[in-house]
């Protein structure tokens, strides 16, 4: 899909979003799953995959967090298959390092959705999926990104048409922005820090299990508070005023956690919530 195209759709999206239109997403007349947008070439469906939108990425960045990218279908027969999806962060000294591989075959970590209406209505379509895809560890807002994924992680037309490759390290590049947020959230076996390596990295926490993240204080937050309504973590400290690298630890298995991010007048300018999915 054309990046002008995308870039006019999300705008869009916003327009709608803010005016609080309420009307049903439908097809437009001339356009479907094989044509969603006027002037682009008609696609066969039976033969491949057509169009696809990633998220985020340069022009449509994530904001304040993101531990999941998600791939925009406008067709609704995909399923999911094998392979893996790479994500990959480049220092910036040094070569690129594997910080995340997630299987297309793992439940816990990827699921194909249908659209909601606000999202329908912002690009313009009359129906499609997301494929959401969770990271180990959330991007970070200094991170220099790059996605891979193999061929063939999920399949349409009852598996006649399976996905390509994206081998090329800028087709996909994630990026998180904001004046504030949370960066680099994972999760380890108990006792240890550690996570450098995708292998190090917890999808499911338990009880005992460290937490690491990045807290990034800027703009209009004046200060954030680490809450949990069932007392599921523990942090030597919960408020701060300034960036700061914290480390806790998961005191329950069910995991109800997040962090608010407040003005200088106490006003809550977001809360995060970064409780298990």
């Amino acid at each position: 899909m054309k990046r002008s195209i995308l870039k006019r759709a999300w705008a869009i999206a916003l327009i709608l979003l803010m005016a609080g239109t309420s009307m049903a997403a439908e097809w437009p007349q001339g356009r479907d799953p094989s044509q969603p947008y006027s002037g682009v070439p008609r696609i066969d469906l039976e033969q491949k995959m057509g169009y696809i939108f990633l998220y985020p990425r340069v022009k449509v960045p994530a904001y304040e967090y993101c531990d999941t990218l998600e791939i925009y279908l406008p067709r609704e027969d995909i399923e999911l298959a094998g392979g893996f999806l790479h994500l990959y962060e480049i220092p910036e000294s040094g070569k690129a390092a594997e910080v995340a591989k997630v299987s297309f075959g793992d439940a816990d970590a990827v699921r194909v959705r249908p659209l909601n209406e606000e999202e329908m209505e912002g690009i313009m379509w009359g129906g499609g999926v997301c494929i959401e895809v969770r990271l180990p560890v959330s991007l970070g807002f200094d991170g220099n990104y790059y996605v891979l994924m193999d061929e063939g992680c999920f399949t349409a037309a009852n598996g006649k048409v399976v996905s390509i490759p994206i081998a090329n390290p800028d087709a996909w590049v994630p990026v998180l922005k904001g004046d504030y947020g949370v960066g680099r959230l994972y999760y380890t076996a108990g006792g240890e820090e550690g996570g450098k390596s995708s292998q190090a990295f917890k999808q499911k926490p338990e009880v005992g299990d460290t937490i690491t993240f990045d807290l990034v204080m800027g703009g209009k937050a004046a200060s954030a508070v680490i809450y949990s309504e069932n007392d599921s973590v523990w942090f030597g400290e919960i408020e701060f005023h300034e960036s700061a690298h914290i480390v806790g630890r998961v005191e329950k298995d069910e995991l109800m956690w997040g962090v608010l991010f407040l003005d200088e007048t106490g006003e809550v300018l977001n809360s995060i919530d970064l409780s298990a999915k």
